[in-house]
């Protein structure tokens, strides 16, 4: 009985403010092309000291549309994303971990709301943005602009964080093992599988690269796309002269294997970030231990900062 009474009161309390804002909106702009505009210009200009780039019109544009009308509510969120970011070499966090971070804080913003900021808000938000249709009680409008909010950093945060030099792209190669296939009838072939490990700060993607005596590419693998790699991921490939105009012999007695990841906003060659030798001259039919190490991209800023900072 009692939580029905509730209930009651707040779907009285919803009309009401229903009604309030609908009449407010109405009566100060008329409902022409000039004035739905007017409804939208006013909007964004309300938002201008909440949330987003400040010097970035297009970015600040797109972070007002995916947070209104809770710039104000989630500003604690966006300052502890914006201080996620800048930490971002330092603290060793991820990319994913601030943009997980901000949706759990935005989370909790909408649940410590009073009852009247989500009534207002969630009403009025619903109203000017059908978007927020189709949340599941007392915080649904909310958290669902909140996934919006989540989702735009994680598409468009990335190119902040490599303009503001804050990215570190690195992969880890963790194993090599290589085999060397006795054919019978003909010049005998090479595989070699290199495992790694993205110890970065960002999601990545990667391949693997075969080359010949003269530098020439055997094999890549994919050969028709990239593998993506996220953070903490481990994954591998395998590259073989098998299937390929080349053999053994064409290696010479070392062959390179070249690691190389995408580590550039938008289309751009890969980098190569690792060089592995093999010996040709191996066990045949069974893969074997290739021994590689060396520094991965983040171990070595990891380095070249301890030895700045004097430790």
């Amino acid at each position: 009985m009692l939580r029905s009474q509730v209930a009651r009161k707040v779907t009285q309390l919803a009309t009401l403010t229903l009604g309030f804002v609908t009449f407010s909106y109405l009566s100060n702009v008329s409902l022409t092309q000039s004035g739905l505009n007017s409804i939208q210009l006013q909007s964004a200009q309300a938002a201008d000291p909440y949330c987003g780039p400040s010097k970035d019109k297009a970015g600040k544009l797109a972070t007002k549309f995916f947070l209104y009308p809770y710039m104000e509510t989630f500003d604690p969120a966006c300052q502890q994303h914006d201080a996620c970011y800048d930490d971002l070499k330092t603290s060793r966090k991820t990319k994913e971990q601030c943009e997980s971070e901000f949706r759990r804080n935005l989370y909790k913003l909408c649940e410590d709301r009073s009852l009247w900021q989500k009534v207002s808000q969630d009403v009025f938000g619903m109203i000017t943005n059908p978007k927020l249709w189709g949340g599941i009680g007392m915080t649904g409008a909310c958290k669902r602009q909140a996934d919006y909010a989540y989702w735009a950093v994680s598409q468009f945060g990335e190119k902040v964080l490599k303009d503001a030099n804050r990215a570190v792209y690195s992969v880890k190669v963790v194993d090599v093992k290589a085999k060397r296939i006795d054919d019978r009838w003909s010049d005998d072939e090479l595989e070699v599988c290199v495992k790694v490990r993205n110890d970065s700060n960002l999601a990545t993607e990667w391949d693997l690269v075969l080359l010949d005596k003269k530098g020439g590419i055997v094999d890549t693998e994919p050969d028709t796309y990239e593998r993506n790699i996220k953070v903490g991921q481990t994954d591998q490939e395998c590259v073989s002269t098998r299937g390929t105009t080349s053999s053994i012999s064409d290696l010479g007695s070392q062959a390179k294997v070249v690691v190389r990841i995408d580590n550039t906003l938008g289309n751009a060659p890969f980098t190569p970030i690792a060089e592995i030798p093999v010996n040709t001259n191996r066990k045949k039919d069974k893969f074997t231990p290739v021994g590689f190490n060396q520094p991965s991209i983040m171990e070595s800023y990891q380095q070249l900062k301890r030895i700045k900072s004097g430790r």
